[in-house]
């Protein structure tokens, strides 16, 4: 193999040129070889695209993970090089396979181009004839699952299946394949599939060493097994069913053998594994076109990226197409790698606000602090500045517990039906200002804090305080409101509304975003301010497993402070809150914010302003149900205020 190395020859964008790599037939162990052509997408060419994971960059730096492309050697990793030789036609082929490979058919070393053509990323994936997901080389088991799932997909949930120990063994099998799936297959956890997936037009190939299947089989499959295995833990429930709609034991069947979609359809399962989203959306991209990118982050926060720019970038192909247009969007996204980490991360949240979900995504997001640093890009000049990120702009690389330095702000939202936004909670607030770092949005001040207590780092010292804070909260609500006069009657009766118990756990039914505490809580939270006789603790007691105010309580441990405010409303926030900063209702979030008060101001209109720095979410007892909205700033007895956060 030759020792020069390859180089890349240059790509009209107006052509909406591409490389598509040729891989010529060889036997297994020969070394690959592939030749590179140009086409334009708007000639319709024909070849294949490749969604795989790059995998660990150390391997491409091994002598023997190279490819030959038009006689040069080319380095690629051991993952990708495994992919290739399981793809390459056998010596007997006649014809080589087109394949778009995003590492080598992009120039990776060009930001210029690999910009461009990430830009196109969706049309690439959408015009290839097929996708193949490479999800690695097979091993024993993988082997039998892939022998065994094309018949599980053809199964159907009411043929008395339960006797039959061959089908058990099999969907015992799959069951384990499918559970592991995310953790033992790197491909599930990469953000670039979820568009190569979503963008595919026809049926993706699943492929897996020398073992294959279509995307839809595998999923008629995991479908078939997680409703026997949620059936057997009880995390189903039937769908109610119109008379119009009886299905009888004759019909169980589609036309191609499988089970049918109506018969499936009339239990919901409720749990889902991440290939379960990726599928939902696979088909929404069919129906809708696109989604909101405050969705795709949602969907992708447990995704990972080598460059944490592409946990943007790698989703704007997924975008609404008003939405990713840079002609009719507003707040659109270019792709742009010589920009830092911190300024792609501020363009997408500048792009949420416009497209009028900015307080409500913000509110549930793990926030960064002041002055957090942004992913570091190694790769760019040391003369490009890579600044801290705003306190507005979450770090979308660090949206899982495990990697966040802050608690995640939906667990103060209230109920789902609920909002401290009241009539505005579906409103379009904010804009980031020309400076790029200052976020202008519309909100109503509710206080100043004057007091926090953290409530501890595990269950029991959180149980420990109950009796300290229950004393101080109705203190503070007896204090006299410093608020003006016309608003003061209103806001003595909005800091009594809410007993303590219920704030502790934002309102919320244990393992529930959507109904609001049941009245039983009340005694449990009692019982627990009552406390327990020396020498034992709540672990012991035969109730605790069951008691669920307990359970609600034990997943806001380490996460919460306690916090007293002057005109005597009480709640809670994050542990970052402290005296002196302020709370706040910003228009459309369900939850109010923590803002700390900034030493620099910001020229607006020939004026200077004040700024602030976004701490956190935060839970108000009383307030949030839109109270102050619907009774104070509607009936035009409080302004709003404007806020300019950095």
């Amino acid at each position: 193999m030759s020792s020069q190395a390859f180089n890349y020859s240059p790509l009209d964008s107006n052509l909406r040129e591409i490389r598509v790599l040729s891989l010529l037939p060889g036997s297994f162990e020969e070394p690959l070889r592939v030749s590179v052509g140009i086409r334009s997408l708007n000639s319709g060419p024909i070849y294949n695209a490749l969604s795989y994971v790059w995998g660990d960059p150390a391997t491409a730096r091994n002598p023997g993970n190279t490819i030959s492309i038009d006689g040069s050697d080319f380095p690629v990793t051991a993952n990708l090089l495994a992919a290739l030789r399981s793809l390459r036609p056998l010596v007997s082929a006649a014809d080589p396979i087109a394949l778009w490979v995003d590492a080598v058919c992009i120039n990776q070393a060009d930001l210029d181009e690999r910009g461009q053509q990430v830009s196109m990323m969706r049309d690439i994936y959408a015009s290839a004839e097929q996708v193949i997901i490479w999800l690695g080389e097979e091993d024993d088991e993988t082997s039998l699952v892939f022998d065994t799932l094309s018949v599980l997909a053809t199964q159907s949930h009411r043929q008395g299946d339960e006797q039959d120990k061959e089908l058990l063994d099999a969907t015992r099998l799959c069951s384990g394949f499918f559970s592991g799936l995310a953790d033992r297959r790197p491909w599930l956890s990469r953000v670039w599939i979820i568009q190569e997936l979503a963008m595919a037009k026809g049926d993706p190939l699943v492929v897996c060493g020398r073992k294959s299947i279509t995307w839809s089989t595998l999923m008629k499959a995991s479908k078939y097994v997680f409703r026997k295995v949620f059936t057997e833990i009880g995390m189903v429930r039937r769908k109610p069913r119109s008379n119009n709609n009886q299905s009888t034991p004759g019909n169980s069947k589609g036309e191609d053998g499988s089970a049918s979609e109506e018969e499936d359809e009339d239990v919901e399962v409720l749990g889902m594994l991440k290939i379960d989203v990726l599928d939902d959306l696979y088909k929404a991209m069919k129906s809708q076109g696109g989604e909101s990118l405050r969705k795709l982050l949602m969907i992708s926060r447990t995704s990972e990226a080598t460059d944490p720019r592409d946990k943007i970038y790698g989703l704007l192909g997924l975008l609404k197409p008003n939405a990713s247009d840079p002609q009719s969007s507003s707040s659109p996204i270019v792709v742009d790698y010589h920009k830092p980490t911190a300024a792609v991360y501020a363009d997408a949240v500048a792009h949420i606000f416009a497209q009028g979900d900015g307080p409500y995504f913000l509110s549930g997001m793990f926030l960064p602090g002041i002055s957090a640093p942004a992913p570091y890009i190694p790769s760019l000049p040391p003369t490009t500045p890579q600044p801290p990120l705003p306190s507005w702009v979450p770090d979308i690389s660090r949206q899982v517990g495990g990697k966040a330095t802050q608690p995640a702000g939906y667990i103060f939202h209230p109920p789902a039906a609920i909002s401290a936004s009241g009539p505005g909670a579906d409103c379009n607030n904010g804009r980031r200002l020309e400076d790029e770092r200052t976020l202008q949005v519309e909100g109503l001040f509710v206080d100043t804090i004057e007091e926090v207590v953290f409530l501890g780092t595990s269950l029991e010292e959180y149980i420990d305080q109950l009796p300290h804070i229950e004393s101080l909260a109705e203190i503070a609500r007896q204090r006299p409101c410093l608020l003006e006069p016309s608003v003061r009657s209103h806001m003595e009766r909005f800091r009594k509304g809410e007993p303590l118990w219920k704030a502790l756990i934002s309102n919320k039914r244990f393992n529930s975003g959507y109904d609001p505490a049941p009245a039983s809580y009340e005694a449990m939270y009692t019982s627990l301010l009552n406390g327990l006789p020396e020498g034992e603790d709540w672990k012991s007691k035969p109730s605790y497993d069951q008691n669920e105010y307990i359970k609600r309580l034990s997943l806001n441990a380490g996460k919460q402070s306690f916090f007293i405010a002057t005109s005597g409303f009480v709640g809670t926030c994050v542990p970052d809150s402290r005296k002196g900063d302020v709370i706040a209702i910003l228009f459309g979030s369900p939850a109010p914010f923590v803002l700390r008060p900034g030493s620099e101001t910001v020229q607006v209109d020939g004026r200077e302003r004040p700024t602030h720095f976004l701490i956190g979410a935060s839970y108000v007892s009383g307030i949030m149900a839109g109270e102050m909205i619907d009774e104070l700033y509607c009936e035009d007895l409080m302004d709003s205020t404007t806020f300019f956060i950095r």
